[in-house]
């Protein structure tokens, strides 16, 4: 029987400490005219644009800043807005950009990604919800990153906020994946806490699920089994103390790591559940993962097989003699490092109305990241997560 699985990424993936120096060179050949910068305020005023533009003007590479990305969640608004900026700059006569450079976390890069997709395919970014419905080549992106968890400098996937619907859309085609990702922990030394803890325990649940997907394959499993315990290693030391560099770097090539599992291995329904609180509730999407995620483990645990489970305690540091005990120390050390970096410990912290639950748990259902889950359910099987992780 045939069995075949793509493995997708960047054409180039810059890594490590100062990898940001790297950048000129895979950028000489390109003859690029003309660049639009998408970012927003705070990168400005940590200096990362300042380094990008001297780059840009060393290679005389002209360029414009659209910095309205303003809220932790790309919404089709933010998108409108920018794809105005792509079609004016700040001059309609000498437009004409060739290349798009996102510079933050993964609400810039996901907001590059629509616009690089509406650009030159048309319509609205709300049309190509769902799974490879992009059917021209996007303008090429170039995406800088500066946290440590989405991976969406890396992956096929962007996920915009549809405020009308108050739904989290995904999208998901290679054809958006960015040609060039740049991950330098020299970037990401300014996170606040709250920001290294959201996004650092995303990390965990990106793992998690590619560990238990149903499209994983030995090549996923080795870097997801590894993001997890790198995670689980350094994602306290990073929250503690900001500019401890070694911890910065290896929750850098977690992040890196789970994101290459994933965008092959798909995700499940913590994600499926998560998107649609973000758009119901617009807080921080990896608070809304670590919630979750003991509670899907849970319902996920009956079609995953024991060997797994028994791998993913040993990466969070547990040994489990069988399949239940595993469960338990899983979701026990998932709660244990939420809490430790401050993580709300139920949904109800986060704003959540149980009585939109029914509603959240049919938006789930319809959302991508369902496909590979391992234990298919009904409405009511995500409502029943809904109110455990209340």
């Amino acid at each position: 029987m045939e069995n075949t699985h793509n493995f997708i990424l960047p054409r180039t993936n810059l890594i490590g400490v100062g990898a940001i120096k790297d950048l000129p060179t895979q950028l000489l050949d390109w003859k690029l005219k003309k660049a639009l910068i998408v970012t927003d305020k705070n990168m400005i005023t940590l200096g990362y644009v300042e380094q990008v533009e001297t780059i840009l003007k060393n290679l005389f590479i002209s360029y414009d800043i659209f910095d309205g990305v303003l809220h932790p969640n790309p919404t089709v608004s933010y998108v409108e807005d920018a794809l105005t900026y792509f079609e004016k700059g700040l001059n309609p006569l000498k437009r004409d950009y060739s290349l798009i450079i996102s510079i933050g976390g993964g609400t810039n890069h996901d907001c590059a990604k629509a616009i690089a997709t509406v650009a030159t395919n048309g319509g609205s970014i709300i049309d190509y919800e769902g799974f490879q419905k992009v059917r021209k080549p996007v303008v090429p992106q170039i995406a800088i990153n500066t946290t440590s968890g989405s991976a969406a400098e890396l992956t096929m996937f962007c996920i915009i906020v549809d405020e009308s619907r108050k739904v989290k859309m995904a999208i998901g085609d290679p054809k958006i994946t960015p040609y060039i990702s740049v991950n330098d922990p020299l970037f990401m030394s300014s996170m606040p806490k709250e920001v290294t803890a959201s996004s650092g325990i995303d990390v965990v649940s990106h793992a998690v699920e590619a560990l238990v997907s149903t499209e994983a394959t030995p090549i996923t499993d080795h870097l997801a089994m590894g993001a997890l315990e790198l995670a689980f290693g350094y994602l306290r030391r990073a929250y503690e103390n900001g500019n401890d560099l070694e911890a910065r770097e290896k929750m850098m090539y977690g992040s890196v790591m789970a994101g290459m599992a994933f965008n092959s291995a798909g995700l499940g329904y913590v994600h499926a559940i998560s998107h649609q609180l973000g758009g119901a509730y617009q807080q921080a999407h990896g608070d809304y993962n670590a919630i979750l995620l003991p509670y899907v483990i849970e319902f996920n645990s009956a079609a995953i097989p024991e060997e797994r489970l028994l791998d993913i305690a040993a990466a969070v540091g547990e040994t489990a003699g069988n399949k239940n005990k595993a469960v338990d120390k899983i979701c026990g050390a998932i709660r244990r490092l939420s809490s430790d970096i401050g993580i709300p410990s139920g949904l109800e912290q986060m704003g959540a109305n149980k009585d939109d639950f029914s509603q959240l748990a049919q938006n789930a259902l319809k959302d991508i990241t369902t496909f590979t889950n391992p234990q298919q359910g009904a409405g009511e099987d995500i409502v029943e997560i809904l109110t455990r992780a209340y």
